[in-house]
C-alpha cells in the first residue's frame, strides 16, 4: 500500500514538471487548467491570480451573479449623474416657456386692454383709469388653458396645462424630514405622470421665509435670520435635488424678497383703501416669552405655540375684515373638489348660524323692587314702552292660542333658577317677588283663573309711541335695549337662561354694578381666549327680561365663552333636547311668525372673527403705513356701515393720509438686524398691562422709524408692527406664474390661463388657517378684478402624516418590579399572572435612576405608567426597550415629526446608504398615502433588493474587447464631442449650480467631470431582453402587461400610490420567470416605473437608447463632418429630447380576442391578491404556474412563517385558491 502511494507522488511531480498545465476541479465542481507556475507561488498573490482569472475565464453563472451584485448596481453614480443632466436642463421651466410662448402667439388677435387692468405701476405712483370698467366675461364663460376642445391643443405637443403644488415650506434649521419627503414624493410622482400624458406640468417651489420659528431661532442666537433662511434654503435644494424631484426653478420666490413682500404690501394697502384694513384697540393674547402678540387661530392650530405662557392685554391693533367673506367662504366651497374633513372643518370654523334679530328691554333687579307694591295694586306685568315685537297683538295672543293649535298642553315654569348660580343677595327678592306676582302660569289653567282677558287688557293699555312717557311714573335712566338672537332652532317658548357676553358695552349696567360679578369679569377678560372657552360657569347678572310670548321672565346670566366677535349679541343659551318634533313644531310657528314681522332683522352670525393681523416681532413684511409723530402709533377707528358696503376694486396709491393713515412708498424694507435688539433691561416687565410697556420690537431703530415728509415739512413715525407669517403664504401661488415682473403684481393673462391650481398637496393641518387665509385672500384680488376664477385651488388632497416616536412609558408592577410592555395587556386582562422579571434586584441603581420620585399613573390598580428620557431607550426592530435593561420593552407614544418634539428622521442617512430611488419606493409602500402611518426602516432593504434584482435582470457587464485609443476617446456616454469642445455641459451645469443651488467652482468641475466620465461604463442591457416585432410577443404577455399598465395607471390617478408599487413587484416576479422579455415590455415597464423611480429608470432608458439608437458599429463613414460625425451618438446637452422625461405614457396592447377571456381570482387561503386573465389556450398547469410566480413573494411569506402549500384548488375560469398551513 505504502508502495502504491509512493508510486503515485512521483508520478505526479513528474507531470508537474513536464506538462504546463494541471487539471484541478474547484469549488464548483467545474474542471479549471492551472499554469505551473501558479502552484508555486505564495498563498495571498495565489489568491490574486485565481481571482483574476475566473474573472477573465470563469463562466459560472454564480460567480457572474456574486460579481454582478458588488459591481453592477451603484446607485450613487447613477443617481448624481442624473441630477445634474435633469437640473441644468431645465426640463419643466423649457415647457412652461414654450407652453406660454404658444399661449401669447394664440391670443395676440385679442385686446390687450385687459391685461391692463393689471396692478400695473404700483410702486407708490401708479394709476388705473380702466378699472372701473364692468367685467366683460363671467368665470364660466372665460376659455381656460387646458380644457378640451380648446384653442391651445392646436399646435403644441402639450395638449393641457396641470398646475400642481405643494403646501408652501418654510426652510427650518433642521432640513427636510421624511415627512417632508413624503408630501414632495406625491407631487413628483404624479407631475411625471402627467407629463407622460403631454400635460404641460407647472411644479414651482419657493420659500416661506419670514415668520415666528426664525425670529426665535435669530433671538436665541442672536444671528441676523437673513443668515439662517439663506443656510436653511440652501440645504433644502441640495436635499430635493438628491431626491430626484423636479421643479421650476426659474420660478422660485422667496417671501421675505423685497422684490416679493412689495406686492404683499400693495394688497395690504388695497385692503385698506377698500376698508377691509382697520385698527381697533381690543384685548389680544401677549407672549412676555416671546414678545409679541398670538392669535387665538395659532394657539388652537400651531402645536409649538401650545405651552407658551399667555395673557391678555389691550393693544391698538391692525385687522383685516375677512368676516365680510365669511357667507362667500362658505358658499364656494361647492365650487371645489375638496375633501369633506377639510370643508367641514372650514365650514365649522367660520360657524355660519342664520336667525334674526329682535330688541329687548332689560329689567334690573331694583327696578321690580321699587315697583313692587305697584304691580300688585294694578295687577300688571312690567312691559316695553316703545313700539316693539312685544307690544304686537299677534305675538302676545301666541301664549293663549299657540297649544290648542298644535294639539299640545305644557306647562313652563315661570322662573327656572339654580341656588349655585347666584351671585347676589338680590337674586332672592327676585325670586319672591316673582313668585308673588299673578301671571299665566299655563295653558292649561289660564281660562279657569280668567286671566287671558286681563293679559290683553293691560297690553292694550300699553302707551303708544307718539305720547309722551311720564317720567315721574317709570325712572327710565337704567332702562337698557339689547340685540338678542334668535335662530330656528332656538326655543323661545322652553329656553329659560339668556347669556351675555362680559365684554358687553353694557355689561356694567346689567351687572347693576354688583361688586362680586365685576371681580369676576375683571378676572375672566384677561384670560386667554383658550381658556375661556374651556369655562363652562354661568353668574346670574341680577337683572331679566321680560318675554310675552310665553309670559314669563327671563334671566341674563354672564358668561366668558362669547368672545369679542359676539359681545354686543345676547343668546338664548342651549337646553336639553326633549323631544326635537314637538319643540320644532312649535318652534317653526314662533320663529316664522317674528321672521316675518317687522319687528325683526334677518341676520347671520359667524364663529370666525376679523384677522388679527399685527405682530411685534423682527422677522416679518412691515407695514406701508406712517403717522404724524404726535399721534404715536395711530387711532383706533372703524368704517360705517355705507363705506363698508362700497364696491371693492383697485384705488389709487398715493403717498397720502386717509383716517390719519399715511401711505408709505414701497416696498418698505425692514432696518438692518441688531442682535442688542433682543436685550431686555433688568427689572423690565415687558407687555406688563397696568404698564402698558407692551412694544414691537421695530420700535426700538430709532433711525428707521422717523421720516420727514419734505413737502409738508412734517415728521412722521412709522408702523412698528409687522405682518403675520400668514400674509406672504396666502398669495404665494399666484406670483409663482409671474414672480420676475417688477411693474405689476402679476400678469393677469397668464396667471387667469394657469389658474386655478390643478392639484394642491399638503397636510389637513392647515385646514383653517392657511387654507382658509388664501381663499380670502383669493377673493379679494377677484373683486379687485384681477383673477377670473372664485377659487384658487381645483383639488385638494391631504396625505397622511407619517409618525414617529415622540416619548416613551416604563411599566412597573405596584412593587416597582419592571414589567416589559409586550405583558401589560395579559396583567390588566387579569388572565396571567407575570412572574417578576429575573435579576430585576441587581439593576437597582437603573430603576432608582429612571423612576425614583417621578410621578406615574396607575392603570388597572394592577400596573404603574412612568414617562422616562429618550436616553434611557434603544430601538430594535422597530422595538424600544431599555438601553441598559434589553429584556424590558417600553411603550412609544407615536406623533406627528417636528423639530419641537425630537423625532425627525433625516433622510440623508438613508439616501446615503440605500439611494433616493429606494427612499422613494419604501416611503410610498408603508401604507395608503393619505393616511396616518407609522414610519419604519424595517423593510427598506426588501426594497432596495427589489431594485438591486431589477438592475441585475435587465443590466449585464460587457465583455471586454480591444478598442483602439481614438475610438474609445470618441465616445462619451452622456455627451458628444462637440459639446465637450464648446464647453456645453459646464456653462449649463455651471449655472444651475451657482444660481440655485449655492455651489462652488469646485463642485461645479466634480459634476462635469461625472457628465464626462462616467458616462461610459461597461454596462450593457441583459440579453434576456429580445427585439421582437408586436405581432411577435406572445399574446399571454400582453394581455399580463395589459393588467398591470391598466392597474398602475389606476393607482396613480386615484392617488393609491402604496398600491401601485404593489404591483410594480408583482410584475417584477412575472416577467423575471419568462424565457425572453420583449423589447417593447421592457420599455413599458421602465416607463411605468420612471414617475417612482427616475434615476433608474433613466438609466434603463440610456442603455436601450444606447445599444438602439446610438452609433451602430461598423458604421463610420470616411471624410465627413464632425457634427454629422456624432449625430447618432447620444447628447443629452445638444438633445435633451433623448430623456425619459418626454417619453409617453404605454399604451394597451391591440389585441385580437376571438375567444372568450375571463379574470382569475388569485387566492391564498380564499384571500384575494390579485387576477390573472385566461384564455382558452391557457391549459390548467400553464395557469397554475403563471399564478404562483405571481404571488411568488406572499407564498415565500407564508412559508417563512413554517407553513406549506397542502393543496392548490382550481375553478375553472373563477379562481385558483393556494391552501397553505
Amino acid at each position: 500500500m505504502i508502495i502504491i502511494i509512493c508510486l503515485v507522488i512521483v508520478v505526479g511531480i513528474a507531470d508537474l514538471i513536464s506538462f504546463n498545465t494541471l487539471k484541478v476541479i474547484d469549488a464548483f465542481g467545474v474542471v479549471k487548467n492551472y499554469e505551473n507556475k501558479n502552484l508555486f507561488l505564495r498563498p495571498s498573490n495565489y489568491t490574486k491570480r485565481r481571482k483574476k482569472y475566473d474573472y477573465e475565464n470563469g463562466r459560472n453563472r454564480n460567480i457572474k451573479i456574486n460579481n454582478a451584485k458588488k459591481n453592477l448596481y451603484d446607485f450613487k453614480l447613477i443617481e448624481k449623474k442624473w441630477q445634474i443632466i435633469w437640473n441644468c436642463k431645465k426640463l419643466l421651466d423649457k415647457d412652461f416657456k414654450r407652453f406660454n410662448k404658444y399661449m401669447e402667439n394664440e391670443s395676440k388677435g385679442e385686446k390687450k386692454s385687459d391685461d391692463k387692468t393689471g396692478a400695473e405701476g404700483f410702486d407708490g405712483n401708479g394709476t388705473e383709469a380702466e378699472l372701473n370698467r364692468h367685467r366683460n366675461e363671467i368665470e364660466e364663460s372665460t376659455p381656460s388653458v387646458g380644457k378640451k376642445g380648446g384653442s391651445n391643443t392646436v399646435g403644441c405637443d402639450m395638449k393641457e396645462k396641470y398646475y400642481i403644488l405643494d403646501m408652501f415650506p418654510y426652510p427650518s434649521s433642521s432640513g427636510l424630514h421624511v415627512g417632508h419627503i413624503l408630501c414632495f414624493t406625491i407631487t413628483d410622482v404624479i407631475s411625471k405622470f402627467k407629463r407622460m400624458n403631454k400635460y404641460c406640468v407647472f411644479h414651482p417651489i419657493g420659500w416661506d421665509s419670514f415668520g415666528l420659528p426664525c425670529d426665535r431661532l435669530s433671538m436665541k442666537l442672536k444671528v441676523d435670520p437673513r443668515q439662517i433662511i439663506k443656510k436653511n434654503i440652501s440645504n433644502f435644494k441640495n436635499q430635493l435635488i438628491k431626491l430626484g424631484f423636479l421643479f421650476n426653478w426659474e420660478n422660485e420666490i422667496n417671501t421675505c424678497e423685497k422684490k416679493y413682500f412689495k406686492w404683499t404690501q400693495w394688497i395690504i394697502i388695497q385692503m385698506f383703501l377698500n376698508n377691509l384694513a382697520y385698527k381697533k384697540k381690543s384685548y389680544v393674547n401677549w407672549s412676555d416669552e416671546l414678545n409679541c402678540v398670538i392669535s387665538n387661530d395659532e394657539l388652537r392650530n400651531e402645536i409649538n405655540l401650545k405651552n407658551l405662557k399667555i395673557k391678555k392685554i389691550k393693544l391698538l391693533q391692525w385687522y383685516l375684515k375677512i368676516t365680510k367673506y365669511a357667507k362667500r367662504l362658505v358658499k364656494d366651497l361647492n365650487l371645489i373638489n375638496w375633501p369633506d374633513k377639510i370643508k367641514n372643518m372650514q365650514n365649522n370654523w367660520i360657524g355660519i348660524k342664520s336667525g334674526i334679530i329682535i330688541k329687548a328691554k332689560i329689567m334690573d333687579s331694583k327696578y321690580l323692587i321699587n315697583y313692587y307694591s305697584d304691580f300688585i295694586k294694578k295687577l300688571k306685568i312690567p312691559h316695553i314702552f316703545y313700539n316693539s315685537v312685544y307690544n304686537n297683538y299677534s305675538l302676545l295672543l301666541l301664549n293663549r292660542v299657540y297649544s290648542s293649535m298644535l294639539g299640545h298642553k305644557k306647562t313652563y315654569n315661570f322662573f327656572l333658577f339654580e341656588n349655585e348660580d347666584m351671585s347676589s343677595s338680590l337674586n332672592g327678592s327676585i325670586v319672591e317677588l316673582c313668585n308673588k306676582i299673578d301671571v299665566v302660569s299655563s295653558d292649561e289653567n289660564s281660562e279657569e283663573i280668567n286671566m287671558s282677558k286681563l293679559l290683553l287688557n293691560q297690553h292694550n293699555n300699553i302707551l303708544p309711541v307718539t305720547k309722551e312717557i311720564n317720567k315721574s311714573d317709570v325712572d327710565q335712566s337704567n332702562d337698557n335695549y339689547v340685540n338678542i338672537f334668535i335662530t330656528q332652532n332656538d326655543s323661545i317658548l322652553e329656553n329659560d337662561k339668556i347669556i351675555i357676553s362680559i365684554e358687553h358695552p353694557d355689561i356694567h349696567k346689567i351687572i347693576n354694578g354688583n361688586k362680586f360679578l365685576e371681580n369676576i369679569i375683571n378676572e375672566k377678560i384677561l384670560q386667554d381666549d383658550m381658556t375661556r372657552l374651556k369655562d363652562d360657569k354661568i353668574y346670574f347678572s341680577g337683572s331679566v327680561f321680560y318675554n310675552p310670548i310665553i309670559n314669563k321672565y327671563i334671566p341674563i346670566y354672564i358668561c366668558s365663552w362669547i368672545l369679542e366677535n359676539h359681545k354686543n349679541t345676547l343668546f338664548f343659551m342651549e337646553k336639553e333636547k326633549a323631544d326635537k318634533m314637538e319643540r320644532n313644531k312649535k318652534n317653526e310657528l314662533i320663529y316664522d311668525l317674528i321672521a316675518n314681522s317687522k319687528f325683526s332683522k334677518k341676520k347671520y352670525m359667524y364663529n370666525l372673527k376679523d384677522w388679527l393681523f399685527s405682530r411685534q416681532r423682527y422677522w416679518g413684511e412691515p407695514f406701508p403705513f406712517m403717522y404724524k409723530t404726535e399721534e404715536t402709533n395711530g387711532r383706533e377707528y372703524f368704517y360705517k356701515d355705507e363705506e363698508e358696503n362700497n364696491k371693492v376694486q383697485i384705488k389709487k396709491v398715493e403717498n397720502g393720509r386717509k383716517n390719519d393713515v399715511y401711505i408709505d412708498k414701497i416696498p418698505v424694507c425692514l432696518p438692518k438686524f441688531d442682535k442688542s435688539i433682543y436685550d431686555v433691561k433688568t427689572g423690565e416687565d415687558v407687555g406688563s398691562y397696568e404698564n402698558d410697556n407692551a412694544h414691537s420690537v421695530l420700535s426700538k431703530f430709532k433711525d428707521w422709524i422717523y421720516l420727514k415728509n419734505e413737502k409738508d415739512d412734517v415728521l412722521y413715525k412709522r408702523e412698528c408692527d409687522i405682518m403675520p407669517q400668514w400674509a406672504g403664504s396666502s398669495w404665494y401661488y399666484l406670483r409663482y406664474i409671474d414672480p420676475k415682473n417688477e411693474k405689476k403684481i402679476f400678469n393677469k393673462k397668464k396667471i387667469n390661463s394657469w389658474l386655478p391650481v390643478d392639484l394642491y398637496v399638503g397636510g389637513s393641518e392647515h385646514a383653517v388657517l392657511h387654507l382658509l387665509y388664501a381663499r380670502f385672500f383669493h377673493k379679494f384680488l377677484y373683486d379687485l378684478k384681477l383673477v377670473n376664477h372664485k377659487e384658487p385651488f381645483k383639488k385638494l388632497f391631504n396625505q397622511g402624516l407619517l409618525l414617529n416616536a415622540a416619548s416613551f412609558y416604563l411599566y412597573t408592577d405596584l412593587q416597582n418590579r419592571l414589567i416589559s410592555f409586550e405583558n401589560v395587556g395579559k396583567l390588566l386582562k387579569g388572565g396571567v399572572k407575570m412572574d417578576p422579571i429575573e435579576n430585576v434586584r441587581e439593576q437597582d441603581e437603573i430603576v432608582n435612576e429612571l423612576i425614583n420620585g417621578k410621578s406615574y399613573k396607575t392603570e388597572g390598580n394592577v400596573v404603574r405608567k412612568y414617562l422616562i428620557d429618550e436616553k434611557y431607550v434603544i430601538e430594535k426592530e422597530n422595538k424600544y426597550y431599555l438601553k441598559n435593561l434589553n429584556s424590558i420593552q417600553v411603550q412609544p407614544i407615536y406623533e406627528k415629526m417636528s423639530k419641537s418634539r425630537g423625532n425627525i428622521i433625516n433622510p440623508d442617512d438613508i439616501v446615503k446608504k440605500y439611494g433616493a430611488d429606494c427612499l422613494r419606493l419604501h416611503i410610498l409602500f408603508l401604507g395608503p398615502v393619505d393616511q396616518n402611518k407609522k414610519w419604519s426602516i424595517k423593510g427598506i432593504k426588501g426594497t432596495y433588493k427589489f431594485l438591486n434584482k431589477l438592475y441585475n435582470l435587465f443590466i449585464k457587464r460587457k465583455e471586454e474587447t480591444d478598442h483602439s485609443d481614438d475610438e474609445s476617446k470618441e465616445w462619451h456616454g452622456l455627451i458628444c464631442e462637440n459639446c465637450v469642445e464648446i464647453q456645453k455641459d459646464k456653462k449649463l451645469i455651471s449655472d444651475f449650480v451657482k444660481k440655485k443651488a449655492n455651489g462652488t467652482k469646485q463642485g461645479v468641475k466634480k459634476l462635469i467631470k461625472i457628465v464626462r466620465e462616467k458616462g461610459n461604463n461597461n454596462m450593457i442591457l441583459s440579453d434576456i431582453i429580445k427585439k421582437k416585432k408586436t405581432d411577435e410577443i406572445e399574446k399571454e404577455k400582453k394581455i399580463i402587461t395589459n393588467y398591470y399598465i391598466t392597474q398602475i395607471t389606476s393607482c396613480i390617478e386615484k392617488t393609491r400610490l402604496n398600491t401601485a408599487v404593489s404591483f410594480f413587484m408583482k410584475f417584477y416576479n412575472v416577467i423575471k420567470t419568462w424565457d425572453y422579455i420583449p423589447l417593447k415590455i421592457f420599455l413599458i415597464f421602465i416607463k411605468l416605473l420612471y414617475p417612482f423611480c427616475p434615476h433608474i429608470s433613466e438609466e434603463f432608458w440610456f442603455y436601450y437608447l444606447k445599444k438602439y439608437k446610438g452609433r451602430e458599429k461598423g458604421n463610420k463613414i470616411k471624410n465627413v463632418k464632425k457634427k454629422e460625425k456624432v449625430a447618432k451618438q447620444i447628447c443629452y446637452f445638444c438633445n435633451s429630447r433623448s430623456l425619459l422625461f418626454y417619453a409617453k405614457w404605454p399604451s394597451l396592447f391591440q389585441i385580437k380576442n376571438n375567444e372568450k377571456s375571463a379574470n382569475i381570482s388569485i387566492r391564498i387561503n380564499n384571500k384575494h391578491i390579485t387576477y390573472i386573465k385566461n384564455n382558452s389556450e391557457s391549459s390548467k398547469q400553464n395557469l397554475i404556474e403563471q399564478s404562483t410566480n405571481m404571488i411568488k413573494d406572499s407564498i415565500d411569506k407564508e412559508i417563512k412563517k413554517g407553513k406549506k402549500i397542502v393543496n392548490i384548488i382550481n375553478v375553472p375560469n373563477k379562481l385558483i385558491n393556494f391552501v397553505i398551513i
